[in-house]
């Protein structure tokens, strides 16, 4: 498990748009948030994607940068990032390789099971009325995480959600990257 101190795992990929992303090029302009998103069809991503689009100016301006990781397939992604504005890289892992290796897990207990349990009609009446659209939604009990990289590579901060509708405080995150 990925704790304070620890050396970052490697991160890279091809973000759903943009340019490559590789955190060892992108720490050296600074610290780094690696965030890992709950579903994206949840409406918790939704607000804290917002919470994290409001500090992203001072991010981009003082710090190293913002990425995202979503366990939502690539399709969804591909809808998603255009449908909010992101403004940062997202990079999709469906087989949860990065999530390992970062010590992401999924939701336990009685809430996992329920989010598993939900009937297709319900999640595709969600996914209407939050997209327009019925998309398809995979690992639906993706906790979310954030992380801060420092320049050399070691982790300084450390938020793990313990329920999927855990919201992610990213005036923290700003905090835990200028420190």
């Amino acid at each position: 498990m990925i704790a304070v101190g620890s050396a970052a795992p490697p991160l890279r990929g091809q973000p759903v748009f943009g340019l490559p992303f590789d955190l060892e090029r992108v720490r050296q302009r600074g610290a780094v948030a690696v965030v890992f998103m709950a579903p994206l069809l949840a409406g918790v991503s939704q607000r804290n994607l917002a919470a994290l689009t409001a500090v992203w100016p001072r991010i981009d301006a003082e710090a190293g940068g913002l990425v995202l990781v979503s366990r939502s397939p690539l399709e969804t992604a591909r809808d998603f990032v255009p449908r909010h504005h992101v403004l940062f890289p997202m990079l999709v892992d469906e087989t949860g390789e990065i999530a390992a290796a970062w010590g992401v897990g999924k939701a336990a207990g009685l809430a996992s099971r329920l989010v598993r349990a939900r009937p297709a009609f319900v999640r595709n009446a969600l996914s209407v009325w939050r997209n327009g659209q019925p998309l398809p939604e995979a690992n639906v009990d993706a906790l979310p995480a954030a992380f801060v990289v420092t320049p050399d590579g070691l982790v300084s901060w450390v938020w793990r959600a313990t329920a999927v509708n855990d919201r992610l405080d990213a005036e923290a995150v700003w905090a835990a990257m200028r420190s």
